[in-house]
Order: C-alpha cells, then sequence, then structure tokens
C-alpha cells in the first residue's frame, strides 16, 4: 500500500562523498509521509513533547489528493477513529452458492479515505514545534556509526534513527518465492435512487468473471444513494483500464441493478502480494509499511500492521529509548501466506473455492482476527480442518520442496 515516493532508492556511495560540514541533525527522520510515515509521526507527537525530541518529515508531493481507501477492521477505538468516515459491524459475502450477512461484532469494519487522512495529520504535524515537514525527494540513505544520514535533493540530514516507507530495491526469486498483485479500480457513484443499505457493507462478491484470477468486488454505502464499489483482482498482471470499466459497469448493471448513476470519484492502484522475505532494519534505518514487510501477503491488507507496527515503535522508545521492535506476528503466518499464494499461482484451487470454504464453515469474527494475524495455534487448527485439507497439505509440501530446492543450487 505504502509507495509513497514512487520510486526505490538509488543505491551505492551516492551522498556520501558529500560534504558532512554544517549537517542538520535531527533526533529521528521519516523519509516518506504517507500512511506509514504519517501514522508513525502522529503517534510520536506525545514522545516528543515529553522527551524533547526533533523528528524531520519528508515526501516529494504535498499529499493532499483523495486518491485512496483504507479498509481495516478492529474491536477498539484508535487514533484515526476521528477520520473514519463510515464503519459498519455487519459485512455481506457471496462465493460459490453462498450467500450471507455477516455480524462481525465486536468488531467494525471501517473506512478511511486518505484526503481526511491527510488533512488530519496535516493539522496535527504543522502545529507541533517537534515536527519539521520538508518537501524533497529522498535521494538516498544510509548508516554510519552511531547515526543514519538521508540525502534529500543533493542536501545531507542525519538522524540518530531513520523509519523509511520507501521501497527497497529487491529482484524477484521465482525459484523460492510466489509473487502475485492485488490490483483494483474503484468508483464512488451516487444514484437516481435509494439503492444501499448503509448498514452493512460488502466485503467481497465473487459474482464476477474469475477468468483474469481471483476477482472480487467490495461495495462501501456511504448513503441509500452514495458508495464506493471496488473492483479487485489477484493476479500477476494488471489489466487494460477499459476491462475494469468494463467489469464495474456490468456489475452495477447486473448486480447493482442500477442504470443511472453518476461517477462522482476514481480510484486504482496496485498492491504486492508475496511470501518474498523483507529485511525490516538496517543499522539505524527502521522500514515501515510496505517497504518494510507490513502489507499482508495472502490478502494486501496494511492499515492495521502499520499501526500495530508503528505503536510497537513509539513503546519502545518510551521504554527503552531506542525503535527496534520484535516481528509482530508470529512467524507462522507469511509460512500461511506463502502457502496460500502458492495454491493461487498453481491454480489447484482458485480464490473464490478457498475464501468461500472459510466463511462458510468459520465464525465470521474468528476469519478477521485469522486475518489480522493474532489467533493462537488451536484456533489455526480448527480453521485448517475446515478447509480442503488435501490441497493446502500438498501446497505446503511443494513449497516446502521449491524452498528447499532452490537452498540446494
Amino acid at each position: 500500500m505504502e509507495n509513497p515516493l514512487g520510486c526505490c532508492l538509488l543505491t551505492g556511495n551516492i551522498g556520501r562523498n558529500l560534504k558532512k560540514s554544517n549537517m542538520e541533525h535531527f533526533d529521528y527522520i521519516i523519509a516518506g509521509g504517507g500512511c506509514a510515515g504519517r501514522s508513525l509521526a502522529t503517534r510520536l507527537l506525545p514522545f516528543l513533547k515529553a522527551r524533547n525530541k526533533r523528528v524531520l518529515v519528508v515526501d516529494k508531493s504535498t499529499k493532499k489528493e483523495n486518491d485512496k481507501t483504507w479498509c481495516f477492521w478492529e474491536d477498539r477505538t484508535d487514533i484515526f477513529e476521528p477520520v473514519v468516515q463510515r464503519k459498519w459491524n455487519r459485512l455481506s459475502f457471496s462465493g460459490l452458492s453462498y450467500d450471507k450477512e455477516l455480524s462481525i461484532q465486536p468488531y467494525f469494519y471501517k473506512m478511511i479515505r486518505s484526503g481526511d487522512f491527510y488533512q488530519y495529520t496535516n493539522d496535527l504535524l504543522t502545529n507541533s514545534p517537534q515536527v519539521s515537514i520538508k518537501q524533497g525527494e529522498v535521494q538516498n540513505l544510509y548508516s554510519e556509526d552511531k547515526k543514519a544520514i538521508v540525502t534529500i535533493d543533493g542536501v545531507l540530514y542525519s538522524a540518530d534513527y531513520v523509519f523509511s516507507s520507501i521501497p527497497q530495491a529487491q529482484e524477484k526469486d521465482s525459484q523460492r518465492y510466489q509473487y502475485l498483485l492485488q490490483h483494483f479500480n474503484g468508483w464512488v457513484i451516487e444514484t437516481t435512487a435509494d439503492t444501499f443499505d448503509p448498514s452493512c457493507a460488502t466485503l467481497m462478491d465473487f459474482n464476477t468473471s474469475q477468468h483474469a484470477g481471483t476477482s472480487f468486488f467490495y461495495v462501501l454505502p456511504l448513503s441509500p444513494r452514495r458508495a464506493l464499489i471496488e473492483y479487485t483482482l489477484f493476479s500477476e498482471e494488471v489489466l487494460p483500464t477499459a476491462s475494469y470499466t468494463a467489469a464495474l459497469e456490468k456489475y452495477i448493471r447486473e448486480q447493482i441493478n442500477c442504470d443511472h448513476y453518476t461517477i462522482l470519484e476514481k480510484e486504482q492502484g496496485v498492491i504486492p502480494m508475496s511470501d518474498h522475505p523483507i529485511k525490516r532494519e538496517d543499522g539505524r534505518i527502521i522500514y515501515l509499511g510496505t517497504a518494510g514487510g507490513f502489507t499482508k501477503g495472502s490478502t494486501g491488507y496494511t492499515f492495521r500492521f502499520i499501526q500495530k507496527h508503528t505503536s510497537a515503535i513509539v513503546e519502545k522508545l518510551y521504554r527503552s529509548g531506542h525503535p527496534r521492535v520484535p516481528p509482530i506476528s508470529s512467524f507462522r503466518f507469511p509460512i500461511y501466506d506463502g502457502v496460500l499464494l502458492h495454491l493461487l499461482n498453481s491454480k489447484r484451487l482458485s480464490g473464490v473455492e478457498i475464501f468461500t470454504t472459510m466463511f462458510k464453515k468459520n465464525h465470521p469474527v474468528k476469519i478477521l482476527k485469522f486475518l489480522d494475524n493474532e489467533t493462537s495455534i488451536f484456533e489455526e487448527l480448527l480453521i485448517f480442518n475446515t478447509l480442503q485439507k488435501k490441497e493446502f497439505a500438498m501446497a505446503l509440501w511443494k513449497r516446502t520442496l521449491k524452498l528447499m530446492k532452490a537452498d540446494s543450487l
């Protein structure tokens, strides 16, 4: 989800040979002012004030546009509750001969629009004397002795620690790992008559062609006449723009039963789905968001994992003065993600088969807890017992062989 600067960092000695005298120093530098960077900066505010620390937040854009939507579920309120535009405790799921309205209490499924998030965090950060915000391009960053160095538009800055959400350069290793893309295109539409139930959101509706890969719609009703309708696919390649448009038009016409509507907004995006390990730290550099591996490999969900990670960082700073935290999830969950991706890549099972079985045979609250990497081993075994055991066991075995074979080369 996070790609705040739209590029990867340059490597090598760029920036290392620049003049270091009179280099401005901050306690912390946050490289990338998207969801992950702003989440951390906002959570840091009380700590910065209490400990008289300074942070520099840098991004090459001003981040004002309403260009994406973040959805997540939680059973409590967190610091970004003021910008939750809508929330639902009822969800609908439609799969293979299975249509169900789900009660997810005590969870709420929540929606945040990026424009609201940027405005809210802008107000908080710009009013803090401990925060400096700079518009510029991060060209390089590296650790040196007991500090980190960042090159911004040719100028060097130093910090005790740098938190970066800028994607790391990483070569694909298809002999070991799986790679898919979650790509989506969505419209906010307004209808001429009452069409939507604002009390219930559609989590997954598989009533669309599965030819291009695992494909589904979700619908977030904003009012009886307004909703965000998103077309989402898991596949190796993105589609031509016309294909998304055709699918959205068909779904609105046939599933929403609506012929008269106005498109108010559009959004699109691509989220990597992979079990390729990602380096979380590099000396005094701590990676955030997708750059740090906090996009769940099997679903693409990122927002809640960002909040867990950034919250843990601030808590560790209070306790010990440094931001290095242990993994926020058990090692088991990347294995589960890898097995699911292997199944989807091999096409032994389709996404609609997997998710229909999962939601049909398990309580939705337990599934949401599992997808948040918060279940116990016992709870996971109960879930696995309801799934296609032969196919999942085969996928686990083949993925393990694939890793062993690649390691022996």
